[in-house]
């Protein structure tokens, strides 16, 4: 008789979503809407140049007391504290627990 094992299943969570502690991969980086395209409109690619890039480890250091503002976060060997908009458009890939 053969057992079968399988990899726990995966899901996506935008990084503004994951607790402290939390880790897992960078998925992609999301559209961004027309408002924030206002604000920022070289976001995506900023946090693409700064490491945000698919499959690189993540994890989520310590986020502000007022309303979780700013999130520090880990990525690859570099720490960043993004604004919650910010880490609401970085998908990331993490075990199910």
């Amino acid at each position: 008789m053969h057992m079968k094992t399988t990899a726990a299943p995966r899901k996506a969570r935008s990084l503004d979503q994951l607790k402290v502690g939390d880790s897992g991969f960078v998925g992609k980086i999301s559209q961004i809407t027309s408002a924030i395209a206002h604000f920022d409109p070289h976001l995506a690619r900023r946090l693409m140049e700064i490491g945000f890039i698919p499959g690189e480890p993540v994890q989520v250091l310590h986020k502000g007391f007022f309303g979780g503002e700013p999130i520090a976060v880990r990525i690859g060997h570099s720490t960043f504290a993004l604004r919650r908009f910010e880490a609401a458009l970085i998908s990331v890939i993490t075990h199910n627990e």
